[in-house]
Formats: structure tokens, C-alpha cells, sequence
């Protein structure tokens, strides 16, 4: 039942479901010789990186949650010492999500909750008036965010190596936080990286199952040498202890993925793994769609960084 490994099996459908500038940009990323390799670095560094951290899977590995941090993180970036009402709150939260059609008001408390629990955000009542309370990024928080920014700018250099997006962003304090805003100025303005993908949409939106997703894939490419689709094995029990989910829950996740059409084959609990064409076509080039979304606005950030730079020696010549 193998079929050709292809990374253009789609490309028809899939530029038809977004601008020719930003297809071009996609495609473009995605035939980079090196973009294979840089999905086993993905593997590698993404699937160590979430696994063993039961709240942390529980805060970002969905896609509404990884959004709702995004704007978490937008409205900490805000505040300003002068200003007691800027910064993050619970109700700028849930009015931004609704706004954004990411969530209700009661899965914003939640998510906030859970964010409390991890140890990720902290209150903080306003020193100039007592009536607000802050919700307040930990070093702990940004130590995942800036760690996160760490490992996609090292997969962004294994595919596209010359930029040394991951050393600057090392080097420059500020670099991570300039990025973001860049980001998140694009999803305020409507984009969605998913928003093409639907096939990859129906993992993203379960608990652990984007790990899930990332690790068939990868193991595919291995097992056919890049070259045919081959079926693999993932013991569901062992790899959904890794990321805080029930064998049953990936189960279900497969099933379902094989009865719209998404797997070639019955699952058999997670022992014959059969991704159709259109789901790993699909998933590398939103997998590239990402990755370019990372290396474009790394790029912005060492722009802004350097003419600051520019600007503050200018100052002191």
C-alpha cells in the first residue's frame, strides 16, 4: 500500500487556498534541500522539549491554547510602569480571544488557571491603584517561551543555514520579544498558519496529538528513506504518557483520522500508522508554512535590532 514520498503532491489545492505571495514564500521554504533534514530537527528537538511536562502540554500542545498564550504574551509585552490599567488581565484576555474567535470567556479562565497552577503567570495588584490586578509572565514562563524561540530558529538554520537566526537570538536579550511582536501583529491582522490545513487542523486540535502527528511523519520519512510512504508503529500507551494523554485518547484520534480519509489504513491502536498523501503533503508544507513564519520575523527582529543599534551609536558619536 505505499505510495510516493511527495512534497508537491498538493501544491494545486493548497495554492489555491491562500495569496500567491504568501504560497510562494511556502513553497520556496519547503524545497529547500536541507527541509527533510530539518523535520528530523523538529522531531528531535520539539518532541524532547514538551515531553515528561504534564501542565506545560496542558497549556500549549492544542491549538486555541498556543493562541491564547500568543495573546497572553502580547498583552504582558504592554504594560508600562506609568500605567496601572496596561498589561495582562483576565478580562483583556477573554475580550481579545473573543475578538480573535479564539475561546470563550470560561475557557480563557481555565486557560488562565491552568497558567497559575504551572507556575507560568502570577497576580500582581498595581502599585498606583490596588483595584487591578496583573496577571504577570514568570521567569519560568519565559524561560519556555524563549526556549521554544531557541529550538524553531535551530530548525529554521538546518533548513536555511546562513541567517544564525538561533545565535542571534541567543546573543540579544531583546531578540525573542521583537520576533513575537512581528507574530503577533500578523495574527492580530487576521492570519492563521492552520487556516489552509485543515488536515493538520485535525490533530492540532487534540490534546498531544500535533506530537503525535510530527512523530508519524517523521518516522515515514525515516522508514522510506524519503522516497515512499511506508506504514509505522507508535506504541500509544508509552508516547502518551510522554505528553499527559491516555492510550484511548490517541486511539480515538487515529480512528476518527482514518474515517474522514486522513489515513490509508485502520490504525490498528497506533500499530499500523498509514498517512495518506494528502495528510503528509499537507502537514510538511504547514510544517514550512510555520518555519517560514519563524525565519521571516526572526529576520525582522535582527533588522529592528540592528538599526537600533545604528541609531543608539549614532546618539553617543
Amino acid at each position: 500500500m505505499s505510495k510516493p514520498f511527495s512534497l508537491d503532491f498538493m501544491d494545486e489545492e493548497l495554492s489555491q487556498r491562500m495569496s500567491a505571495p504568501e504560497w510562494q514564500r511556502i513553497a520556496a521554504f519547503r524545497n529547500q534541500p536541507n527541509f527533510i533534514a530539518g523535520l528530523y530537527c523538529y522531531d528531535n528537538l520539539i518532541s524532547a522539549y514538551f515531553a515528561n511536562n504534564l501542565i506545560l502540554n496542558k497549556v500549549v500542545t492544542e491549538i486555541w491554547r498556543f493562541h491564547t498564550l500568543v495573546f497572553a504574551l502580547h498583552l504582558c509585552d504592554q504594560a508600562k510602569p506609568d500605567d496601572p490599567r496596561a498589561g495582562l488581565t483576565l478580562s483583556k484576555l477573554q475580550k481579545l480571544c473573543a475578538a480573535q474567535e479564539m475561546g470563550s470567556a470560561g475557557r480563557v479562565l481555565a486557560f488562565v488557571g491552568l497558567m497559575q497552577i504551572g507556575g507560568y503567570l502570577k497576580r500582581q495588584r498595581s502599585e498606583k491603584d490596588s483595584r487591578v490586578v496583573l496577571l504577570v509572565a514568570t521567569q519560568k514562563l519565559m524561560h519556555v517561551v524563549e526556549g521554544w524561540n531557541q529550538a524553531m530558529l535551530q530548525i529554521v538554520d538546518t533548513i536555511a543555514p546562513g541567517d544564525d537566526l538561533a545565535q542571534n537570538h541567543i546573543s540579544h536579550p531583546e531578540f525573542g520579544r521583537v520576533m513575537r511582536r512581528h507574530g503577533t501583529k500578523e495574527m492580530l491582522n487576521g492570519f492563521r498558519v492552520l487556516d489552509p490545513f485543515p488536515e493538520v487542523l485535525h490533530f492540532l486540535g487534540h490534546d498531544a496529538a500535533w506530537m503525535l502527528l510530527l512523530r508519524a511523519t517523521a518516522e515515514v520519512a525515516r522508514n522510506g528513506r524519503g522516497e515512499i510512504i511506508v506504514p509505522v508503529s507508535i506504541e500509544l500507551a508509552s508516547f502518551g504518557k510522554l505528553y499527559g494523554v491516555s492510550r484511548s485518547h490517541l486511539r480515538r484520534v487515529l480512528d476518527s483520522a482514518y474515517d474522514i480519509g486522513l489515513l490509508d489504513a485502520p490504525p490498528r491502536n497506533g500499530s499500523y500508522i498509514l498517512p495518506s498523501q494528502k495528510l503528509v503533503a499537507s502537514y510538511l508544507t504547514c510544517m514550512a508554512s510555520e518555519l517560514e513564519c519563524a525565519r521571516r520575523w526572526g529576520l525582522l527582529a535582527q533588522q529592528d535590532l540592528g538599526r537600533n543599534a545604528s541609531a543608539a551609536a549614532a546618539a553617543c558619536a
